[in-house]
């Protein structure tokens, strides 16, 4: 009776503790949000001229901003294409990896912490357990957090949030992630480089076609073997 009561007591005290973490982490991107002075790009020639002042710095602010974005409620599209202008790809590639595999970190904890790791499967509905059932499969959860992550369908921080509200660990998610993030990476940097060239166009196109079209036809290919689908 008496572990019964304890294991009650505990309960609610981690649900009370999470609700305050939520709160906090509200009111902190609300407040980073309203304050003046915060650096917020607009554009990718934003991007490009703030974190290029840094000279030598360069990579490493651009790793803390972009892992700071969710925070401060910009679009990582602007960073992903900035990457390729501002660094050759043997730097711009791991920085875009590192500040991609931040911003997910970031927000995987955001939620595992003021959520936890059964809140879809409790108030996701249909959709939430689903998600929850397909990321914490002991036996595939790798190969399931990488499909989400290759497969241009879904929303890059909604997975990552949906993500820390489950049982998948951490490890698996940040290696899917990066290795997800890969081609992606590497056609942004050939995008930047390639910017003004015909050549350059043309291997623009291509890269896109192959780091998301070649994902998101074997997803479709793989209808009726997809556990997603079956969930």
């Amino acid at each position: 009776m008496l572990d019964r009561v304890a294991r009650t007591v505990l309960q609610g005290t981690r649900r009370h503790k999470r609700v305050l973490l939520a709160c906090l982490y509200a009111l902190l991107i609300l407040a980073l949000y309203l304050a003046p002075g915060v650096f917020r790009p607009r554009s990718v020639e934003e991007a490009r001229v703030f974190v290029a002042s840094f000279g030598a710095l360069a990579p490493a602010v651009y790793v803390i901003l972009y892992t700071l974005r969710p925070l401060l409620l910009f679009p990582g599209l602007i960073l992903n294409l900035a990457a390729g202008i501002l660094f050759p790809p043997l730097l711009g590639i791991p920085c875009l990896l590192l500040g991609g595999l931040g911003s997910a970190t970031v927000l995987f904890v955001l939620a595992r912490t003021g959520a936890g790791r059964t809140f879809l499967d409790r108030y996701g509905g249909k959709w939430g357990g689903r998600i929850h059932r397909y990321l914490s499969a002991e036996d595939s959860a790798f190969t399931h957090m990488l499909w989400l992550r290759t497969v241009p369908l879904f929303p890059y921080d909604a997975i990552s949030l949906a993500a820390g509200c489950t049982a998948l660990p951490y490890g698996t998610f940040a290696a899917a992630t990066v290795l997800g993030m890969l081609p992606g990476a590497i056609a942004f940097n050939i995008i930047g480089n390639g910017l003004g060239t015909d050549a350059g166009l043309a291997a623009s196109a291509l890269s896109l076609a192959a780091a998301f079209g070649i994902p998101l036809v074997c997803w479709h290919r793989k209808k009726g073997k997809n556990p997603w689908k079956r969930m």
